[in-house]
């Protein structure tokens, strides 16, 4: 539900902002001067030139956006590589204190002893 306000208010931005252009260009048919390079220059309708630049800074957005999705991605990918790591060391540990408990199966008989000693000395 939440979800389809947000794509509502989308749609009526978005939907504005086309009509606003409309409104723009028919507006604006008068030419204007466009100095592309030193000495290379044409002439454009006030409106197409807002047309194309908003393209080109739509395109820019795009761009931007996949490469921020691009450098997301691997964010995300290292993280779960180090959260799968994490867990394969862990096994490791378990492994490790389960040999060390069978090796020496009254060691923690000796903690044990150790702490009731120093309790009695407090």
């Amino acid at each position: 539900m939440h979800q389809m306000n947000f794509k509502a208010i989308n749609f009526a931005l978005m939907f504005g902002l086309a009509l606003l252009t409309a409104y723009f260009t028919l507006e604006n048919t008068a030419s204007t001067t466009v100095n592309i390079l030193p000495g290379v220059s044409g002439s454009l309708p006030i409106a197409a030139l807002v047309i194309i630049s908003s393209g080109l800074g739509a395109c820019g957005a795009w761009l931007f956006a996949s490469w921020s999705d691009k450098l997301r991605g691997n964010e995300i990918k290292e993280l779960e590589e180090t959260k799968t790591r994490i867990k394969e060391l862990e096994v490791d540990l378990n492994k490790f204190k389960t040999k060390q408990s069978n090796i020496f199966p009254f060691s923690s008989f000796s903690n044990d002893k150790s702490t009731f000693l120093e309790k009695e000395a407090a």
